[in-house]
C-alpha cells in the first residue's frame, strides 16, 4: 500500500468533472492575468504536451469553441474574452477570482 496521500489538486480528471467532455478550454486574456511564474510553468507544459502529442493525427488541423449560455444555448463569444491583446483594467479585475488572505 502506498504512503502517497491523494492530493485532488493533481488530479488530471477532476477538470472534466463528470461530464463527458473531451476538450479543456482556457481563454487566453484570462491566462494572461496568471503571475509570470504560472505562464511559464505553463508554457513548459504546453511545450511538453506539444514535443509528445501528435495533435494532427486522425486528421485533424484544429479545432473551434462556441460559447454557451448557462442554460447551454449558443451564444456570441463576448468580445471581452476575444481581446487579449488590451484588455480593459474592469475586464482584468473581473477575471480575477477575489482571494482570502
Amino acid at each position: 500500500m502506498s504512503n502517497t496521500k491523494y492530493d485532488q489538486r493533481k488530479d488530471l480528471h477532476l477538470w472534466f468533472g463528470l461530464s463527458y467532455a473531451a476538450f479543456l478550454v482556457m481563454p487566453r486574456v484570462a491566462m494572461m492575468e496568471m503571475p509570470k511564474e504560472w505562464q511559464e510553468k505553463m508554457a513548459e507544459l504546453l511545450n511538453q504536451y506539444d514535443e509528445t502529442i501528435d495533435t494532427s493525427a486522425f486528421g485533424v488541423k484544429g479545432c473551434r469553441v462556441q460559447a454557451l449560455t448557462g442554460e447551454g444555448k449558443l451564444m456570441k463569444m463576448p468580445d471581452e474574452l476575444l481581446n487579449y491583446r488590451h484588455p480593459s483594467p474592469e475586464v482584468k479585475a473581473q477575471l480575477l477570482l477575489p482571494h482570502e488572505d
